[in-house]
């Protein structure tokens, strides 16, 4: 029997999420009380453990630009996607890193039983005191050359291991469709088939024109499910509804062994994205568990494989309860899914703005991911020949925890939102599936993930009748067609009224429905056969004022950046200076030269150009720099700072709680001073996070909580709209406010 477990978690449980406590500058380090790193620690040293090496793509800097040009309607690599082949030239892990990466961990005791198509992954396995022998190999990961130390690298290999994590094979971490059912009859409202859903949402004029799905790599759509399905389901759903398919459409490929059970979560996907996309071919991507690392090589055999311009998924899992090592590998298969132009599409989630939970605001993942168009739910009302939506109060929809926000993200929010799109999920008005040789009804999200996935399929077949490329990364073209003025129709129908218990819809971008639901046929024709604008007029605007580098020159400089999507437009505007030429550069690298004349006025536009993080400076034909100055590279990160209250058992104790959040990573801190000697518990909420010690009045005692290189990057137990207590026994002796750290919606 293999005991499976996240080495990385028990290494990072040691290094950061365990209470620090300080008493007059004295800081020590309490064991973390991770139930993970508790079963990792407890495995016999004769147990086999199963360890998943992540190596990084090569090149990653130009990959980043890569991927943001080949989405770019502004730059010449605009949808110029790269086959499979073509993306492990240019990006691939090297044999030779692969062939360190293995020398490496057979050094350390390990058996290397896997290296996955792409290269990217490479499974070993081996006894729990080879991996703990292993710590000082896992624990470089985390660090820079210049924090670790020599004894922790192995000098003749470790140099050319690019690695990104390492992680156990989690199976005590599993996903779960988000769907609501089934239901029976007397539970449910209007209850849709296909023929219902192709008039709503306007897909009938384009199965009148032809255009139903091929069986072609830019309309074949890929599931990434866990369980199979029965042919005899699929057959009995398509003939009972009019659906003109046959058995051999349909491609069952197990991942990771053999799949000998059904599943309803699957049976749904593959009905409705075939009903809805009927000449498409469908390849279901199957492995025979929902476990995390089963999915990880779904995702990358989907990817690698390349047969499918579209990907959807139906399972996810609260983002923070994720390792950070899940987190970064499913994210480089991404990232490689939109440089090969695959559209990936998961559901948000059905526990509204909550899916982690009622005690704080959370996202699912991997619809959390940037490169994952996200679908959230609606609740759809028809009255006679009027259709109308509402956001369902299940809709997945919130802020990542993890993910920056995306270069094409227009909302404000310094980390990636979602939902970006929706389609009818409620239960109320749920689908019919064949299951089980019966008739079930079900709602959610995961049945609106694949039905847009099959509109996505049949966009592709009108793209590629225009001879366009396949859509790929989806979420800047919605973008720009959500910002699109006077076009002949609205592809897309704004959700303006409704909640998912966190968040209320709204004109434009919401979090419950992101851009809205499709009308089918104007959304393929309009990405088919429309270009956004050259410039990026009707986008944000950020101005700076280049300053002078000395008293004696004269004029001044503004600078303002427009982005739309991620069409950009950088206008440098002059006046009152000397006429003649001038260069205007980033970083010291010429970008525009502009000649000034008599009347001291110039203007000039430059396209596809984002200057933050640069240095701006203008400079006269001697090449000296006249003014300087640049953008913010980075929003402010959110600090909460709270003044903890007293109760009466502490009337000289004073304390204070500060959250910070940035980039990704948070830290919590806990202050106290003037507290009895002794040994207190911080507390958040009734959780017991920590131990605080104080030698008495007169000192202070700090306890404090960073997530970085925990797994998935978050704090054990989540902060927000939670009060944080410092007690001994029952009596509490300070504590904050319950709502005080509330930067989001808490509920009621």
């Amino acid at each position: 029997m293999a005991l499976r477990f996240t080495t990385a978690a028990l290494l990072a449980a040691a290094l950061h999420t365990g209470a620090v406590y300080a008493t007059e500058g004295t800081a020590q380090a309490e064991p973390s009380a991770s139930p993970t790193a508790n079963t990792a620690e407890a495995a016999p040293a004769a147990e086999t453990v199963e360890v998943v090496v992540g190596l990084r793509w090569r090149n990653e800097p130009e990959l980043e630009q890569f991927l943001r040009e080949v989405a770019n309607p502004q730059s010449p690599a605009f949808n110029q996607f790269l086959t499979s082949a073509e993306f492990d030239r240019r990006f691939g892990p090297s044999a030779e890193s692969v062939e360190a990466a293995v020398a490496l961990l057979r050094r350390r005791g390990l058996t290397v039983t896997e290296v996955s198509p792409s290269r990217l992954f490479i499974t070993a396995v081996g006894s729990a005191a080879a991996v703990r022998q292993a710590e000082a190999f896992e624990l470089a990961l985390g660090m820079s050359a210049a924090e670790t130390s020599p004894a922790a690298l192995d000098a003749a290999t470790a140099p050319a291991v690019d690695l990104l994590s390492v992680q156990g094979a989690h199976e005590e971490i599993l996903f779960h469709p988000p769907h609501r059912g089934p239901l029976l009859p007397p539970q449910v409202g209007a209850v849709f088939l296909p023929v219902d859903i192709a008039r709503i949402y306007q897909f009938e004029p384009l199965y009148e024109t032809g255009i139903r799905g091929e069986d072609a790599r830019h309309s074949t759509i890929a599931i990434a499910t866990a369980f199979g399905f029965s042919t005899a389901d699929l057959e009995r759903f398509w003939q009972s509804l009019g659906i003109p398919r046959s058995a051999d459409s349909v491609e069952l490929i197990p991942v990771g062994g053999e799949v000998t059970t059904t599943g309803d979560e699957t049976t749904l996907d593959v009905e409705w994205a075939s009903a809805m996309a009927p000449g498409s071919r469908i390849l279901v991507y199957a492995a025979a568990s929902a476990s995390s690392s089963s999915f990880l090589k779904i995702y990358d055999r989907i990817v690698t494989e390349n047969r499918a311009a579209v990907l959807t998924t139906s399972w996810g899992v609260c983002e923070r309860r994720m390792p950070g090592s899940h987190l970064n590998q499913a994210h480089a298969i991404f990232q490689r899914a939109a440089a090969q132009g695959i559209t990936v599409l998961a559901a948000s989630g059905d526990a509204g703005a909550y899916d982690c939970g009622p005690d704080a605001p959370g996202v699912s993942f991997p619809a959390s991911n940037p490169y994952v168009l996200a679908v959230g739910g609606t609740t759809v009302r028809e009255d006679e020949a009027t259709v109308s939506e509402v956001a369902w109060e299940g809709s997945g929809g919130g802020t990542s925890a993890k993910w920056p926000a995306p270069p094409w993200q227009m909302q404000p929010q310094t980390n990636r939102v979602l939902a970006d799109v929706a389609l009818n999920a409620d239960p109320a008005t749920p689908y019919m599936v064949a299951y089980d040789n019966s008739w079930w009804y079900f709602g959610g999200t995961s049945v609106a993930a694949p039905i847009w996935a099959a509109l996505i399929a049949l966009t592709n077949q009108y793209r590629a009748h225009m001879g366009r490329a396949p859509l790929g990364l989806a979420a800047p073209a919605l973008c720009e067609v959500a910002h699109a003025r006077g076009l002949a129709a609205r592809p897309l129908r704004d959700v303006t009224s409704g909640d998912n218990q966190g968040f209320a819809a709204g004109r434009g971008w919401d979090f419950p429905t992101g851009w809205g639901s499709p009308r089918a046929d104007d959304l393929a024709r309009t990405l088919g056969t429309w270009s956004p604008p050259a410039d990026a007029r009707g986008g944000r605007s950020e101005v700076v004022m280049l300053t002078p580098t000395g008293r004696d020159i004269a004029g001044a400089v503004r600078v303002r950046f427009t982005r739309r999507c991620l069409s950009t437009e950088v206008s440098v505007r002059a006046r009152r200076l000397p006429p003649g030429r001038y260069t205007f550069g980033l970083d010291g690298e010429p970008v525009a030269s502009l000649e000034v004349g008599p009347g001291g006025r110039v203007t000039a536009r430059l396209l596809a150009l984002d200057p933050h993080g640069h240095l701006l400076a203008l400079s006269d034909e001697s090449r000296r720099v006249l003014f300087a100055g640049s953008f913010a590279a980075d929003a402010a990160p959110v600090v909460v700072r709270v003044e903890m209250i007293r109760t009466l058992a502490s009337e000289a104790a004073s304390g204070v709680v500060v959250y910070q959040a940035a980039r990704g990573r948070e830290v919590l801190s806990v202050y106290a001073s003037d507290l009895p000697a002794g040994e207190y518990e911080v507390r958040l909420g009734r959780e017991r996070i920590g131990t605080l010690r104080s030698r008495g009045p007169g000192t202070s005692a700090l306890v404090r909580f960073d997530s970085s290189g925990a797994p998935g990057n978050f704090l054990p137990t989540r902060p927000l709209c939670q009060s944080v207590s410092i007690a001994r026994g029952a009596l509490p002796y300070l504590r904050s406010p319950a709502r005080a750290l509330a930067i989001t919606p808490c509920g009621s």
